[in-house]
């Protein structure tokens, strides 16, 4: 459902009960649905509404007229995928309690994907006392969707195995992330815009060791990222890390201990630097990194050379092609018959 004009939200409303098997509900830039209720139809709870004065009523059919669109309880079961893009105005909101059932997203009991972007105010009824969506989540995908200060509210969707989190506010702390990672099957990580997420890393939270599921990250707090603590986590489970600049803006190198951070990450297959804009030069120690097989550095102009103490020797692809310094294009050509893949232009 995509651009729909009018009163969309009754329209969506009186449409979706005639869809029993409904498995995914995609509505984009729908400006007039303001508000979404979930597991409640108004005009089909005639045991609800003989409990409702008139004024309740009264209210009730306003909500309807001002862009609500109702979830009804038949999608817990089966809509297994939900996308809400580029509306602006619309917040999900908390069901009348007169009505049995109704609830936040928590109880679709199938959904599998949800992605929600470009709805900043999607969570501004929120009270974050309690979980926001279902465990059954596999992926999950919020982009300017603001509120949240830490993972909290995610705390439950153990089966979810990818999380992007993009543009969510700058206050965003990666609180509980760690259990997710230690107790559930969390392997994709991808978190843009908030520039101190890591800041909110708690060292040690347990007694005993505790081992990371996360395979790939992506991120553009790379000074909170690469810390001790947090690189000890993920070494023995992270293959492949990028390292967006934008969170680190003015950075020139990076501090020894950051360095030595990230060389934690022993098990690290790919590394890729983005939008460096004022890095001179790569963290030293790249070659104690004996599993990378491939490194990419992307518009970071300033970089004139590779790191003094060399690269790993079993790289296999290095690539710098979208670099203008020719400075440093020059040396990687120099590196053609020791490293399989070079592209440089």
């Amino acid at each position: 459902m995509w651009e729909l004009n009018g009163n969309s939200g009754k329209e969506l409303t009186d449409l979706i009960p005639h869809l029993p098997n409904l498995s995914k509900l995609d509505i984009r830039f729908c400006k007039n649905i303001k508000h979404l209720v979930v597991g409640v139809d108004l005009r089909h709870t005639t045991s609800a509404e003989s409990e409702m004065d008139e004024d309740e009523i009264r209210a009730a059919e306003e909500e309807e007229d001002e862009g609500v669109l109702l979830f009804p309880a038949h999608l817990f079961d089966s809509l297994q995928e939900l996308v809400i893009c580029e509306s602006q105005e619309l917040v999900l909101v908390d069901p009348p309690t007169l009505v049995p059932g109704g609830g936040w997203l928590e109880t679709f009991r199938s959904l599998q994907r949800l992605r929600i972007e470009g709805t900043p105010r999607f969570l501004s009824a929120f009270s974050f006392s309690h979980h926001i969506f279902p465990s059954s989540l596999r992926f999950l995908k919020l982009a300017d969707v603001k509120g949240m200060e830490t993972l909290e509210p995610l705390s439950n969707l153990f089966s979810l195995t990818r999380l992007e989190l993009w543009y969510c506010g700058e206050d965003l702390k990666c609180h509980s992330l760690q259990f997710l990672l230690a107790c559930g099957r969390l392997k994709e990580l991808q978190v843009i815009g908030s520039h101190r997420f890591f800041a909110g890393w708690v060292p040690n939270p347990w007694r005993e060791p505790v081992s990371s599921t996360l395979q790939e990250l992506c991120t553009d707090d790379a000074r909170g990222l690469l810390s001790a603590p947090i690189c000890s986590f993920l070494s023995s489970s992270l293959t492949k890390l990028e390292l967006g600049g934008i969170g680190s803006e003015g950075m020139k190198r990076f501090s020894k201990k950051q360095e030595a951070a990230l060389q934690l990450l022993s098990s690290l297959q790919q590394l890729k630097f983005l939008c460096f804009h004022s890095l001179q030069q790569l963290p030293a120690g790249l070659h104690k990194l004996t599993s990378l097989d491939k490194l990419l550095l992307r518009f970071c102009p300033a970089v004139s050379s590779l790191p003094n103490d060399g690269l790993p020797d079993d790289l296999v692809e290095l690539d710098v092609s979208r670099c203008c310094n020719a400075e440093l294009k020059e040396q990687c050509r120099g590196l053609e018959e020791t490293i399989l893949y070079v592209k440089i232009d």
